[in-house]
């Protein structure tokens, strides 16, 4: 009762008109990494941008100096131009508006102050054209001698040649229509499907038909000066400045070339190959150009015989040199890249990656991306965020990153061919630079460099390489192409870009990292349960590796044990290190049986790490070589019992199911048919399939596929007082479990003369029996406290008695949602411009939901969906930084988004971003903005574009 009255009368928790004033506001930032479902890219020559189109109509651009521009389009982008006379960008667009059929649509930008203005009501297409239902079968852009030219081929229907300009944007619109040419014998009207310019005479153009009928046309004198009628579909045609002539790509995998210095000529029609025999896969593109020695560059897509197994390839052929570059990704488009007429770089988009081939390297390696990094070259499998990284480790970080660069053998050490056109980078300020750390599928951890303008890769350690059957991804390539050389007169084969998403031993798989800020080193957890940790060095020479078992069957006969994983065999030989990571005194402590680790923790000033997994934890000291403390949490007879089943993945029934789950959405309508005729929709049929609410079970039977209670979810190191006998702080171990249990040990130093480093001092039972979800100490308060964040609720304990405090909140009986992160921020007011910053407690949900709540008062509470429910991916990489930075990655994995939230002045109002397209104008459409009903701040939300 009393509870009752206090609820309806009055709470412990009054808020206060002053706290009412400040809310929090969450902006986004930027987004980093390659754009899922790209389309097309342009290069400017003159002024060095990149732009990169996708088919959800968005546009990125970079300038030289790295910064990043981005629009949004409501229709998908087929191709961009860039006028170089005029500093503006044509964006070509399928618009399915007005009729059935697509239809080009045009929008053109102007770049300001590396801001893009759209010139508006603007269409360089007569409507003629619109009436006619005529569409352009291809699109060209001409830069040459100061001036701007964009060739549109119609096709279907005969119209006189126009040309139109406009002053805006100071370039010529040449739209070339198709003529009724006796020579081509027939009486259909043919379209246009490419054209090409000559570069000496701008007049003679070479239009090519329907693929199969090439016409030289002066368009000066209005006449034909040669035709070619081909049998086989010819794919590309490029024009050849320095030799005045062009090629032509066959789809049979043949090309030819001609010249245009006779006029009314025959042309000899004389298919041509790089190699021999008559089978070979499409020729999709051939580009033309030179060195600085006046050889000739060929390079062309496919081309090559059927039986080599390069499915995405490029062949360059220069002089005596030739290579063929093999993707793991399709082939989007490829461009060369020259100044004053010498190739400098070959930039080829895939679908996964973006590769610029060095053109002037001897060995034609490829360039260090400084965007555009295919952040899922390899599957993420965790991410962790650091901002409170010193300046003295991110400096040594930067130097030795410089150093690998230009020792490595991938990479070309020439600077970037774009960097040229800006000036120098603009430096970001200390504080808005944060760290990023990625574990991936093949075992490398990357570690980022992420600020306002860039996204730059620092370092890469590859853990693979602490165990045998290791090989060099340096030397591989090249023992490949030696190999490759004499075999039948085929050019050596490299494999092209870094992208590769298969690994050749899952059991590498990082599963866990934890990041030291103040010594700089990491330890990570792997698949088959494997603990390292690495700290940073110049070069130097190791010795053999050290095993350290951590057998968790200890107390029975493990001769019985049959599990299907085995552990990965450490290295037996010395390893030469370059510069970068290098493991911790050469040791590596291995889980016995080999599963999976589900969290690790490191304390880099005792030297003691301490991991844990489904059946306990353990504490080992790395830099003593020995074990401190092994916990089991459920019997040795039930760790064999499971660990003799077929593997970890197929224990557990709710993989399966989702499996399952996501099989039957594909296949289910949007609508279904009842029998009496009514209809039900897909929302409502989902939701009758819901599964009922269940009591969670106690005692979960891990042979029948449930979690068990002893799975390992936290594992924190932390300096603090918990005794109220002591002055000085001490180092405790925290434990969170599976079955609601925070077990808290005390870390002794090595020269402690007890002999227990490890003592269990307390342990908390949580009555809900919820997983622990995460564990902070908040510290300088009135009285410092404890937070147990588990799936359900939030409680708090006072320190260092440990006693329940009156902080309670139970967020899925009010919300509906589970807790799966939680931290401790610091957010700024930026409406007042101090130094001053307010504490929240920022919590992530399996709802895409971060609720920003205080320390203080449970019900001062600020919510944000920030991505959709069923984005599963962009839920489980979300991490919040220190200073309240959120990160999260996109639905397929290859981009981080970037959002920022900070304190700010607001009304009562809850603003939600939700995952929806940006419009034309660049407003966001779909904010959700909904008033609270029970007295809870609200959240004004700004999305930049």
């Amino acid at each position: 009762m009393f509870r009752y009255l206090r609820s309806r009368i009055g709470s412990s928790y009054e808020i206060k008109d002053s706290e009412q004033k400040d809310v929090v506001s969450c902006k986004k930032i930027a987004t980093y990494g390659f754009p899922q479902r790209v389309s097309c890219f342009a290069l400017s020559k003159s002024f060095g941008f990149l732009a990169i189109g996708t088919r959800d109509g968005r546009l990125q651009i970079y300038t030289p100096n790295c910064s990043q521009i981005n629009i949004q389009i409501e229709f998908p982008i087929i191709s961009v131009y860039f006028l170089d006379s005029s500093k503006t960008i044509i964006i070509r667009c399928n618009d399915l508006t007005k009729t059935k059929f697509a239809l080009y649509k045009f929008f053109f930008y102007k770049i300001v102050n590396n801001e893009l203005k759209l010139i508006k009501d603007y269409d360089p297409i007569p409507n003629e054209i619109y009436n006619s239902s005529q569409s352009f079968k291809c699109c060209k852009c001409l830069n040459e001698n100061e001036s701007s030219a964009l060739l549109l081929g119609s096709g279907y229907s005969v119209l006189s040649p126009s040309v139109t300009r406009n002053e805006n944007i100071m370039a010529w619109i040449v739209i070339l229509t198709p003529y009724k040419v006796e020579e081509l014998k027939t009486q259909q009207n043919r379209s246009i499907t490419d054209i090409c310019i000559n570069s000496f005479n701008e007049n003679k153009i070479v239009l090519l038909f329907n693929n199969f009928v090439i016409i030289v046309f002066d368009n000066a004198k209005n006449i034909v000066l040669n035709k070619i009628v081909v049998s086989c579909a010819i794919t590309s045609i490029c024009n050849d400045s320095s030799f005045q002539s062009f090629f032509c790509s066959f789809t049979n995998g043949f090309y030819f070339d001609f010249n245009l210095t006779d006029e009314n000529s025959e042309i000899i029609l004389k298919q041509k190959s790089y190699f021999e025999g008559n089978n070979f896969t499409r020729m999709s593109k051939i580009l033309i150009s030179k060195n600085e020695s006046f050889e000739q560059f060929v390079i062309f897509s496919g081309g090559i015989p059927d039986d080599l197994e390069c499915q995405n390839s490029i062949c360059i052929f220069c002089g005596d040199n030739s290579l063929i570059l093999n993707f793991d990704s399709e082939i989007i488009n490829f461009e060369i890249f020259e100044e004053e007429g010498v190739a400098k770089a070959l930039f080829v988009l895939c679908q996964d990656e973006l590769v610029a081939i060095d053109l002037k390297d001897s060995l034609w390696r490829m360039f260090s991306l400084p965007y555009l990094y295919p952040i899922h070259s390899s599957p993420v499998t965790c991410v962790l965020a650091i901002s409170d990284i010193s300046e003295q480790i991110l400096s040594l970080f930067e130097q030795i990153s410089i150093e690998r660069k230009n020792s490595s053998k991938i990479f070309s050490s020439n600077k970037w061919p774009l960097e040229q056109f800006g000036g120098e980078q603009s430096k970001s300020v200390d504080q808005d630079s944060f760290l990023i750390l990625t574990g991936h599928d093949n075992g490398n951890v990357c570690v980022w460099k992420a600020n306002d303008l860039n996204f730059n890769l620092l370092l890469v350690c590859n853990t693979a390489k602490e165990f045998e059957g290791y090989q060099s991804e340096e030397e591989n390539p090249q023992k490949n192409e030696e190999n490759n050389k004499n075999i039948r007169h085929i050019p050596p084969i490299r494999k092209g870009g870094i992208f590769d998403p298969f690994s050749d031993d899952h059991r590498l798989c990082i599963q866990k990292i934890y990041f030291d800020s103040k010594s700089g080193t990491f330890a990570v957890g792997g698949q088959a349960g494997q603990l390292m940790v690495f700290e940073t060095l110049w070069k130097r020479t190791s010795p053999a590796n050290q095993l350290l078992l951590i057998d968790m069957t200890a107390g029975n006969n493990s001769e019985n044990l049959k599990a299907s994983e085995s552990a990965i065999q450490p290295r037996n030989s010395p390893l030469n290190y370059e510069h970068g990571f290098c493991l911790y005194n050469n040791v590596i402590a291995q889980f016995k049986p080999p599963i999976p680790v589900t969290a690790i923790s490191w304390n880099f000033n005792l030297g003691v790490l301490a991991a844990g997994n489904e059946f306990g934890y353990a504490v080992c000291s790395i830099r003593e070589r020995k074990l401190l403390l092994i916990k089991t949490l459920m019997s040795s007879q039930d760790v064999l019992q499971i660990s003799n089943k077929d593997s970890a993945l197929s224990r557990f029934k709710s993989v399966k199911k989702s499996i399952r789950q996501s099989f039957r959405r594909k296949k289910q309508t949007a609508e279904q048919i009842l029998e009496n005729g009514g209809v039900i929709s897909a929302q409502q049929n989902r939701h009758r399939q819901e599964r009922e609410i269940t009591q969670r079970s106690r005692n979960p039977n891990a042979l029948d596929g449930e979690t068990p209670n002893s799975l390992i979810k936290i594992l924190n190191f932390e300096t603090c007082i918990l005794s109220p006998f002591n002055t000085h702080q001490e180092v405790y171990l925290f434990v969170g479990t599976q079955g609601g249990a925070v077990l808290i040990h005390l870390i002794r130093p090595d020269a402690c003369v007890n002999t227990e480093r490890c003592q269990l001092i307390k342990e908390i039972r949580l009555r809900h029996h919820a997983p622990i979800a995460a564990i902070e100490l908040l510290h300088n308060q009135p009285n410092s406290r404890l937070l147990i964040f588990s799936e359900e609720q939030i409680r708090s304990f006072t320190m260092p008695n440990l006693k329940s405090f009156t902080f309670k909140y139970r967020l899925t009986a009010i919300e509906g949602s589970r807790i799966r992160k939680a931290t401790t921020v610091l957010l700024n007011n930026e409406a007042k411009k101090t130094s001053n910053s307010e504490k929240f407690l920022a919590v992530t949900t399996n709802r895409g939901e971060i609720f920003f709540i205080s320390p203080t008062n449970p019900k001062c509470l600020h919510k944000i969906s920030f991505v959709q429910p069923n984005n599963t991916i962009g839920i489980f990489s979300t991490v919040i930084t220190r200073n309240g930075q959120i990160f999260y990655l996109n639905p397929c994995g290859s981009e981080f988004i970037r959002l920022g939230s900070h304190l700010t002045s607001g009304t009562d109002i809850e603003c939600n971003i939700v995952e929806t397209s940006i419009g034309c104008n660049g407003v966001t459409n779909g904010l959700e903005c909904n008033g609270k009903n029970r007295g809870d701040l609200g959240l004004t939300i700004q999305f930049l574009a």
